[in-house]
């Protein structure tokens, strides 16, 4: 299933840029699911795909980067692409722009995390990156609990509820029965 959002209708000749991103829903046996704070902002691992990579090498190398835990591309399942046409995004250097994020979600089981060999950017550790397990069930809260004063959180809030509910449409009845 593929989803796009595109909430101020922007057109194709209205984009300055374009971004590819990955990111990956872990559930441990407990159905929590890791996320990643980075910067205020609540984000599952993942982050951008490298020229030279396709989104399987993507997914493995940032969760390997960001978890320290090895994840080959039998471990993931690709299961939505979200088209994110985003108007006057502020970028880190202070501009803005009106961007397509396509950002392709990964599924699979949580393996641990290795604080020794995890590989963060200079600016993950500037930002304080962090993990936690969080309830599946409470993860819509923490997102909308999240308000701060990054002003990309909204983007980013905005299409962590878009994911949420997608994963809420396909795996509603397999997290139902996990938890009986």
């Amino acid at each position: 299933m593929n989803v796009i959002i595109n909430d101020d209708c922007l057109k194709m000749d209205e984009i300055d840029g374009f971004k590819s991103k990955v990111r990956a829903i872990l559930i441990d046996e407990e159905n929590r699911v890791l996320v990643a704070n980075y910067n205020q902002v609540i984000l599952l691992p993942g982050g951008s795909v490298e020229e030279d990579e396709n989104i399987e090498c993507a997914i493995t190398r940032e969760l390997k980067e960001e978890t320290g835990e090895i994840y080959n591309e039998t471990d993931l399942t690709l299961f939505t692409q979200i088209d994110f046409f985003q108007k006057d995004y502020p970028k880190r250097d202070g501009m803005v722009q009106n961007r397509l994020l396509r950002t392709f979600y990964f599924i699979g089981d949580y393996k641990g995390v290795d604080l020794e060999l995890q590989q963060l950017t200079e600016n993950e550790k500037d930002n304080n990156f962090g993990l936690a397990l969080i309830p599946l069930s409470e993860l819509e809260n923490v997102i909308l609990e999240n308000q701060n004063d990054n002003p990309r959180n909204v983007y980013f809030q905005r299409e962590m509820l878009e994911v949420l509910k997608v994963y809420n449409q396909r795996y509603e009845k397999t997290f139902i029965k996990t938890l009986k």
